[in-house]
């Protein structure tokens, strides 16, 4: 990500270093969804996930609103979910007219070797690092989500 003159505003470098990471880590991300073992977009992903975080079905209109999509695009994602076996819909009883949709058991295990090439991943990147460097990371980026969280808040905006 590269741009004119660099500062050397500790700010400026760091609110950079954020942007670049949020980037990198959205890259890898889709590289790796993309990969034939998992092949599957964002959409997708993130449907099966949500419905992974469910006890039970869930309507297809409040799986449009928790994954943000409209209900046709979330139709079409549920669609190619279905044809890999990852979900499956469920009319219930008393409704026949009501579609759910569930989470399977390829879908589950599919979401666990995704976390899992996702955690090798973020070894690998980091395997230069000792642990005393590792813990005094994992605190500086738990006090800048923080930071950032109270901006998100509205309680600390200064900018």
């Amino acid at each position: 990500m590269g741009g004119g003159s660099l500062s050397t505003d500790p700010f400026d470098r760091i609110e950079r270093a954020t942007l670049q990471l949020g980037w990198l880590g959205q890259r890898q991300f889709l590289q790796l969804l993309s990969d034939e073992r998992f092949d599957l977009t964002i959409p997708q992903f993130y449907t099966l996930l949500h419905l992974s975080h469910r006890a039970d079905e869930c309507k297809m209109s409040d799986l449009a609103r928790a994954t943000q999509q409209s209900a046709a695009s979330l139709t079409g994602v549920v669609d190619r979910l279905l044809e890999k076996r990852l979900v499956a819909r469920v009319r219930p009883e008393g409704d026949r007219r009501q579609v759910m949709v569930t989470v399977t058991e390829d879908g589950r295990v599919l979401l666990a070797k995704i976390a899992e090439a996702r955690r090798l991943a973020m070894r690998a990147a980091l395997e230069h690092l000792a642990v005393d460097e590792i813990n005094a990371l994992l605190k500086l980026l738990d006090m800048l989500i923080g930071g950032m969280q109270r901006t998100v808040d509205g309680r600390d905006l200064r900018g």
